[in-house]
């Protein structure tokens, strides 16, 4: 290779270096104010119920003169990778498409347990408020079932965490195929899973759990170098009649207390909480019999 074409390979990429260089300085001295905003966001919106509920804010800012890949290589190297930048040319609408997908994605994963693919314990609790009002507009019921696995532990600690996983995928997929259309299936935990079943009476849940048992228990899991693990479930039913304000929390709750009955009277079985999660009459409103004579009669 003559000189002349080495000086101008060193030339074209000290040009390249300057260039990148002069685009990480602009996204370096809009980190600040990146950051501030950030900030401002978690610190204040993200406080409200609007950002609990997983409603979501796409907060876009222009770098003129940046593109895609200039910009992923400054993000490395200050910490901002986990921002979304698209540029924006003749190509605006694929572009925009491309943040709409990936913001769907987002607010997929962050309702959603990476393993299983079942909604996570944040999605299961809202969509039981959202049963539990249902069944009260519509004087129906509803019923929830709180799920764990038989010593789970068990499997982890002899066949390894890669077996226990598979083992979890297996009860969701059950779950998940087994269940109503309507119904929904989650899992709130390690190994604990949780059901809402519209309309469905505590008896009727209970049936339906079980039913799910007992395909569970006929289609053992084999995972490598393993043979066939029987897997069982214990679970609590609790029931929420429309006619009757419910608390989502005590209903949970309820359905908790008889999954520990099932796992003190032997593990593998449901049990159906005897308790009853409407609220209960708030008094300090009531018109006592003495304050109505008084009411009546103006005396005191």
């Amino acid at each position: 290779m003559s000189d002349d074409s080495m000086q101008n390979e060193e030339h074209d990429a000290s040009s390249r270096r300057a260039e990148q260089h002069k685009h990480e300085e602009l996204v370096e001295a809009a980190t600040e104010e990146i950051q501030t905003l950030r900030r401002a966001l978690q610190e204040g919106l993200c406080r409200s119920d609007a950002c609990n509920a997983g409603r979501m804010l796409a907060v876009t800012r222009l770098l003129p003169g940046c593109d895609e890949e200039q910009w992923a290589a400054a993000a490395e190297r200050l910490g901002l990778t986990n921002w979304i930048a698209y540029p924006l040319g003749s190509d605006a609408g694929i572009n925009l498409l491309k943040v709409q997908d990936a913001l769907d994605d987002l607010s997929w994963k962050s309702e959603h347990d990476p393993l299983t693919g079942l909604p996570n314990r944040r999605a299961f609790e809202r969509m039981l408020k959202l049963e539990l009002q249902r069944a009260e507009r519509g004087n129906s019921q509803v019923s929830v079932a709180a799920l764990d696995l038989d010593d789970f532990k068990a499997v982890n600690d002899v066949y390894g965490h890669p077996c226990g996983d598979e083992v979890l995928v297996h009860v969701a997929h059950h779950l998940a195929s087994g269940k109503r259309a309507y119904d929904v299936a989650a899992r709130t935990g390690g190994e604990e899973f949780a059901l809402i079943l519209p309309g469905a009476s505590a008896v009727t849940a209970r049936l339906m759990v079980e039913r799910l048992l007992a395909a569970l228990r006929a289609a053992p899991v084999r995972c490598a170098g393993t043979g066939p693990l029987h897997i069982t479930f214990s679970a609590g039913v609790a029931v929420c009649k429309g006619s009757i304000p419910c608390s989502a929390e005590k209903l949970m709750a309820f359905a908790d207390e008889a999954l520990y009955e099932a796992k003190r009277a032997g593990k593998n079985r449901v049990m159906i909480s005897r308790k009853s999660p409407g609220a209960p009459y708030d008094r300090s409103t009531m018109v006592q019999s003495q304050e109505k004579q008084i009411l009546f009669s103006g005396k005191e």
